[in-house]
């Protein structure tokens, strides 16, 4: 009976422990509206976009052989199901408004205090794509949906 009990406890931690993190994985994963925050090297997982870590947006998954449409898009590549094979891009605009700060932290940006060392601070944000919009200053623009936004030292 005792050996019993451990042969099914230990079945039942097998399953369970690998399904755990997989459900986690897949509850994680933004969907195309959802904010994101960046948790390691290049990956992303979805967060309240009301949240100062909600860096990014993802505006578009391209699972052609396409890519993101054209504009300064964070590319996330992942691969799918053997079945399916090939790419999904996953593309992501930044999630900011004006007076925001960020600063580059690797690959991406990261919502920080303005003032901060290397900090850029959000100086507009419109709807529509112009790069001439910022002077001198760092532009990121958006085809999808159609945005321009500046960056200025803080």
């Amino acid at each position: 009976m005792k050996a019993n009990l451990l042969v099914y406890g230990a079945i039942a931690v097998v399953i369970a422990v690998p399904g755990f993190f997989i459900a986690k994985d897949l509850l994680s994963t933004p969907s195309v509206g959802d904010c994101a925050r960046p948790t390691g090297e290049l990956e992303m997982d979805e967060t309240d976009c009301a949240s100062p870590e909600a860096t990014y947006r993802l505006v578009k998954e391209e699972t052609k052989r396409s890519s993101c449409p054209e504009g300064d898009y964070f590319v996330q590549t992942t691969q799918r199901a053997r079945k399916t094979g090939g790419k999904t891009r996953h593309c992501y605009v930044l999630n900011v408004k004006e007076g925001d700060c960020l600063k580059r932290a690797n690959a991406f940006h990261e919502r920080v205090t303005c003032g901060t060392g290397g900090s850029q601070r959000v100086s507009k944000v419109t709807g529509g794509v112009d790069r001439s919009l910022c002077g001198d200053h760092e532009i990121r623009t958006y085809s999808e949906p159609a945005t321009t936004i500046c960056l200025e030292k803080s």
